[in-house]
C-alpha cells in the first residue's frame, strides 16, 4: 500500500496530489498545499524547499 502521507509536510496527501516541481520526471507526489506552495516560490523567483529537508526523506 503506498504512503498517504505528503513526503514535504508530513500531512495527509489528499484526494488530489499535486508532483512536485523538484523532479525531474515529476513522480514525486506532494499534497496540494505543498504543490501550490511550490509554483509560488517558483513564480516569485524563491529558492524551493530542499529535498533533503522534507520530514519524510531525511
Amino acid at each position: 500500500m503506498p504512503d498517504t502521507r505528503c513526503p514535504r509536510c508530513g500531512g495527509p496527501l489528499g484526494e488530489r496530489p499535486a508532483r512536485s516541481r523538484l523532479t525531474t520526471i515529476r513522480e514525486g507526489f506532494i499534497c496540494t498545499t505543498c504543490g501550490t506552495d511550490e509554483a509560488v516560490r517558483e513564480a516569485q523567483g524563491q529558492t524551493p524547499v530542499p529535498f533533503g529537508e522534507w520530514p519524510l526523506n531525511t
